[in-house]
Order: structure tokens, then C-alpha cells, then sequence
């Protein structure tokens, strides 16, 4: 089936006959060792006006197909059923079924970090292909769906075997690969996001961006729309030469230096549940209003406290070489390393860290409640549980591949990525509900009796019942036709209002969560790069990724300041927890 359909019986092609019962064996085969019925095959073979004696033309082409598939070698048999007919086959005996059994052993094994076992497994897999698939019934009503479906699982494949060579450091062998590839798939962010990995590590830092600036013109003429977040994090990661982007092995100088100096702490990729014991004691500086020489802003990575009241820094925790995500969650602040691979909780009343736990791989998002920190990442296709507790979890069904976001509600985990979202049972991590969403969904928020999701493409906000999952408002950010699109990658809700943080117009748009409309919209002034966003305490809270500062947005007035955090060129994530704004302050 991976090219121009054939069939061999030991190892001599057989005459398979015409165009029509070529069509009808390829039928089959898609649907080996299903029932198939009269209708399905006359549908998909001679379409919506089939010839007024196809009744007996489909039998004499059944009886050849068995003869065919009769002889010596073939291993197949076509046997009549009850409602239709099915193949018999030996799933080793097409090529489609090892292909899929070779990438999913690939995949598997690139995954449990024996990437060498996974590119091996990929390239004997793709090894199968003979060319464009089904190249030879392209004409056929059934085969312009499966042509596509065939070419995404190929083309996810050569994904794979390239992750799994980044993985070996074989970054510099993969450009030209990746260059040719990318030139075929213009529009395909993943395997451009790759490409730009691969020339980073290979020294060719300006290459990488030009790559992104290639695809983010692409995007725009053809689609109308930005590249995704992603390859905008990817952009933003190689123009401040994130530590995280460096080859396997090969720590950068930078990552080397922020390890000597940071405080000691354990990373363990072993069982969860014993993940969870491991803690570590970080001294705590905390700054008098009148100390002599006292830092008013970050300087390194770690977590600065800033006290709502005053609008200033009154603490500092140092916490692993590259915090990134800072979530609240069970009256904890938790924050997520992902150069580390490692989440840190930090008792907000002590202003101490409590632990610091691996989970294996880096988080896209992180949420926690009801004793247990939860951690997604698209890529791996992982949902982590790491319960302060006893027990832990780990859910790596493929039903999780592509969701980098999540929320929590009192009854369920939800999770979106691109137009998905899913509520997933948070005892056993199954999905209860799967839906397909109108638009592309960047970000939730949990607020009252509703889930909120925000979409940059679309520049909207939805409102998604939390006990249906069905969307029940659509609230447009562009409130005026010829207003250019905010663009908002960031949302946060509190009991009375949803607030939407807007990147390509530097805004918060303040929602009425019961009136379901705009309020206000409220310019964040000199900040640059908005990044993060957090509701508590009266004000909302933005992050920055490129000025080190935060700005304070009062609820009820929407009056607006701003807080020196860390100097320029450092990227800063927020949250509220114990009536304290907590900071994470990423030096790279």
C-alpha cells in the first residue's frame, strides 16, 4: 500500500487485474479484517452513479479478487459474511500495518530516552515506502481521503526519526534534510521549528531566525495568520540562547555557569512516586525597606515576592537554572523548570521551597489542586499526576499528544491544544469528554461555573459550560471591523470578571463574566513582549519576556503601574498566591 498498490506471492508480483478491481483490492486492504459491505464498495469505487448492472459486475470482480488472493504465498482470504464481506489478513503481511508498528515502537522507544533503539525503528519503517501512496488510484472516489491520511502518518514519521536524531546530537547531519523537507511543507510549523533547532545547535543562530521569519511571512500571505506559540517560544528561546536548546551533552557555557552558582538540587527521571520524597532546603533572602545595598530587582534566575500594597520587591527565592512557568495551586506557588525537567513547590507563608521533584520530560503547562500538581507536554504526549501525597501518575495515551494547556476545575482536568478539548477524570485520567472546537484554542482559565478559553487566531474568548463542555458564548476581542487583530495569547478569571491578555496590541481587555461582554479595554503603556497573566488581590498582573518588569492593572479602577522586576532581556511569568504577587525570573 505505501506506493503503487502490489502484491506479492513469494516473491513474484501478481497480475492484479483492472482499474476496478485494483480499486476494490485496495478497498479491502484498508479495511482488513473488517466487514465490509456492498454499498461501501460500490460508493467507493464507481461513486454516486454507478452503471445499472453493477450488481453483477461487482460479483465477478469479488470472484477474482478470490481466486487472486488464493494462490500460493498471498496469505489473504476474502470471505463472505452476513452484511458484506471481509479480507482476512495476517497484519505482517501488509506493509501499512508493519509501518505503523515500526513508528509506534520508535516512538516508544525515542520516548523512554533510548532515542538510538527509536531513530533505528523509524528508518526501517519509512524503509517501506515505494513512493506516493496508492499513486496508482488517485482517480478513485475513496482514495483522495486515505492518500492524505497516508501521507501524515508518513510524514509524522520522518517527525519522529528527527526528534529522535536532535536527541543523539546529530543536529548538523539533519539541515539538509530538514531544509529539503521544509521547502516541500512550507507551512508545516513543526517540522520548521525543527529545522530551526538543527541550525541553532549547528552554530547558525541567524539561519534559525531567518527560518522563522520565512515561515512567519509564509503563514501570513497564505493563511492570514501568525505562526503559532510554539515557534513564536522556539523564536523567543534562540534569540536569548536559552540554555534549554542546547545539544544533548553539550551544555552551553551559559547553562554551565547558572548550574555552579544555583542551589543544589536533585533531578530524578525514575517512578513518580518516588519523585515526590525528593526535596531540597533553599536559604531565603528577604529585603528590610531600608537595607543598605538591598536588590529592588532579580537578578538571576530564581522567584521574586512582590507585595501587592507597596508594588515592590520584598524577598527573593532562589530556584533551579531556568524557571519558567509559575503556577498558585492548594495554597502553594509551584514553579516548573524545563531545563531541568523539575517542578519546585514554595510554602508562600514561609517563603520557603518545600521540594523539588522531576517528572521526566518539559512541561508545556502546569496546574495544581486537591493535593497534586499536574504537568502536560504536547510533544511527549504526556499528562503527569505528582501527588504530595502517596500516590502519583502518569498517563502517556495518545489521546494526549497535542495538548499543552491545562485547567483545573473542582471535578475534572481540562486540557486544549490547536482546535481540541478534552475533560479528563483526575483519579484515572481517562477522557470523559472530547470536543472540536470552532477555533484554535490558546489558553483556559477555570472561573465561575465555566470554563473560559481564549483563541489568538480567532480573537475571541469562549465560554465552555464545565459540566457539558459545550461552548455557550463566543465573545469577539475585535470589537470593531476595522480594528487590527489583539492577538491574545493570555486569559485569567476571578468570581467577577475575565481578563484577556492581547500580545500584538500590548492590552488586557476586561470581560463581565455574568454580562459576558467587554468592559474595558486597558493599554499596558511602556511594557514590552506581554508573556504571563495573573487575576488576585485586587489587580490583575502582567509578565514580560523581554523588559523584566511587571505590570499591576487595578480591578476596580484600571489604573495601571508598573514594577522593575528584573533588568532587560529577562523573561518573567506571574501568579497570586498568600496575598503575595510571586515572580519567576528566567536569566536567559
Amino acid at each position: 500500500m505505501l506506493g503503487p498498490l502490489e502484491v506479492r506471492a513469494q516473491g513474484r508480483p501478481l497480475p492484479l487485474g483492472g482499474p476496478k478491481q485494483r480499486a476494490l483490492l485496495a478497498l479491502f486492504l484498508l479495511h482488513a479484517n473488517e466487514v465490509v459491505s456492498r454499498d461501501r464498495l460500490v460508493d467507493g469505487v464507481w461513486g454516486e452513479r454507478p452503471p445499472s448492472t453493477i450488481g453483477a459486475a461487482l460479483n465477478v470482480y469479488l470472484s477474482k479478487l478470490r481466486k487472486l488472493l488464493g494462490a500460493e504465498g498471498v496469505g489473504a482470504a476474502l470471505v463472505t459474511c452476513p452484511h458484506g464481506y471481509m479480507l482476512r489478513l495476517e497484519p505482517e503481511r501488509l506493509d501499512l500495518h508493519r509501518f505503523e508498528r515500526l513508528v509506534r515502537e520508535g516512538t516508544e522507544a525515542r520516548a523512554s530516552g533510548n532515542p538510538a533503539l527509536g531513530e533505528t525503528r523509524l528508518e526501517e519503517a519509512l524503509a517501506l515506502w515505494r513512493g506516493p501512496p496508492l499513486d496508482d488510484l488517485a482517480h478513485v472516489p475513496f482514495a483522495a481521503p486515505w492518500i492524505a491520511r497516508l501521507d501524515e502518518l508518513r510524514l509524522s514519521a520522518l517527525e519522529e526519526k528527527v526528534e529522535a536524531g536532535l536527541a543523539l546530537g546529530r543536529h548538523s547531519d539533519l539541515v539538509p534534510e530538514l531544509t529539503a523537507l521544509v521547502a516541500e511543507h512550507p507551512l508545516r510549523e513543526h517540522l520548521r521549528g525543527q529545522l530551526m533547532l538543527a541550525l541553532y545547535r549547528a552554530g547558525r543562530q541567524s539561519d534559525a531566525l531567518q527560518a522563522y521569519r520565512e515561515g512567519r511571512r509564509l503563514l501570513a500571505e497564505e493563511l492570514g495568520i501568525d505562526p503559532g506559540p510554539e515557534l513564536q517560544r522556539l523564536e523567543r528561546e534562540i534569540l536569548v540562547q536559552d540554555p534549554s536548546l542546547a545539544p544533548p551533552g553539550r551544555p552551553s557555557a551559559a547553562a554551565g555557569l547558572q548550574r555552579s552558582r544555583a542551589v543544589p538540587r536533585r533531578v530524578l527521571l525514575g517512578a513518580l512516586a518516588a519523585l515526590v520524597a525528593a526535596s531540597v532546603a533553599v536559604p531565603l533572602l528577604v529585603l528590610g525597606r531600608g537595607e543598605e545595598g538591598a536588590r529592588l530587582a532579580s537578578a538571576r534566575d530564581e522567584v521574586a515576592v512582590v507585595a501587592p500594597e507597596e508594588n515592590k520587591i520584598v524577598a527573593h527565592v532562589p530556584v533551579g537554572s531556568s524557571p519558567t512557568l509559575i503556577r498558585e495551586g492548594d495554597g502553594s506557588v509551584w514553579v516548573a523548570d524545563r531545563t531541568d525537567q523539575t517542578v519546585t513547590q514554595i510554602d508562600p507563608e514561609s517563603r520557603a521551597v518545600v521540594r523539588t521533584v522531576g517528572i521526566g520530560f518539559r512541561p508545556d503547562d502546569l496546574a495544581a489542586a486537591d493535593g497534586a500538581v499536574w504537568a502536560v507536554s504536547k510533544d511527549e504526549g504526556v499528562l503527569a499526576k505528582v501527588s504530595y501525597g502517596r500516590s502519583s501518575g502518569r498517563f502517556e495515551r495518545a489521546g494526549f499528544a497535542g495538548f499543552d494547556r491545562i485547567a483545573l476545575d473542582d471535578e475534572a482536568v481540562w486540557l486544549c491544544g490547536a482546535r481540541k478539548l478534552i475533560r479528563v477524570d483526575p483519579a484515572t485520567g481517562r477522557v470523559e469528554h472530547r470536543a472540536d472546537m470552532p477555533v484554535e484554542l490558546n489558553e483556559l482559565a477555570v472561573g465561575k461555573d465555566a470554563v473560559w478559553a481564549v483563541s489568538g487566531p480567532a480573537a475571541a474568548v469562549l465560554r465552555i459550560d464545565s459540566s457539558t463542555g459545550l461552548v455557550t458564548d463566543r465573545i469577539p476581542i475585535v470589537t470593531h471591523p476595522d480594528e487590527s487583530s489583539p492577538y491574545p495569547i493570555g486569559i485569567a478569571a476571578d468570581e467577577q470578571f475575565v481578563w484577556v491578555l492581547n500580545g500584538r496590541t500590548a492590552t488586557v481587555t476586561k470581560i463581565d463574566a455574568d454580562l459576558r461582554g467587554i468592559v474595558a479595554t486597558v493599554p499596558l503603556g511602556g511594557g514590552r513582549g506581554p508573556l504571563g497573566l495573573a487575576a488576585g488581590e485586587g489587580a490583575v498582573w502582567v509578565s514580560s519576556w523581554d523588559d523584566g518588569s511587571v505590570t499591576r492593572i487595578d480591578a476596580e479602577t484600571n489604573a495601571v503601574t508598573s514594577i522593575a522586576v528584573a533588568p532587560h532581556d529577562r523573561r518573567t511569568d506571574v501568579t497570586v498566591a498568600g496575598g503575595l504577587v510571586w515572580v519567576s525570573v528566567d536569566e536567559t
